[in-house]
């Protein structure tokens, strides 16, 4: 029995059939998982649409309700708390700014006589 080894050209021939078939299995492989990814993708978009609109958007709601709040508190409490406060002080701190001025007054004018 005479053994022939195949020549070159066919092993050339059979490395670009398995390297085509390997190809072309690893295209379909690339489809199959961009298609899964799209879809999971998708999935996931969706899920996080419905927890915002469920979830995300009462509690955002809230916040503007309590931010809303805290305005007219602040606007309340300043106009009614506040200002007038300040202007007590602001009486207070002229008449003894007036009360000091004519004291320099009496001191001078006293001095310049003695």
């Amino acid at each position: 029995m005479l053994v022939t080894f195949p020549n070159l050209q066919e092993i050339r021939d059979i490395a670009i059939i398995v390297s085509s078939g390997l190809a072309v299995i690893l295209f379909i492989l690339l489809i199959v998982f961009t298609l899964v990814v799209g879809t999971a993708t998708r999935a996931l978009l969706s899920t996080i649409r419905t927890m915002l609109r469920t979830e995300v958007s009462p509690l955002l709601d809230s916040a503007r309700q309590t931010v809303q709040n805290v305005q007219g508190t602040t606007v309340f409490v300043s106009e009614n708390a506040v200002r007038p406060i300040i202007r007590i002080y602001g009486i207070i701190a002229a008449f003894r700014r007036a009360f000091a001025v004519l004291m320099g007054f009496v001191r001078r004018s006293r001095r310049k006589r003695a």
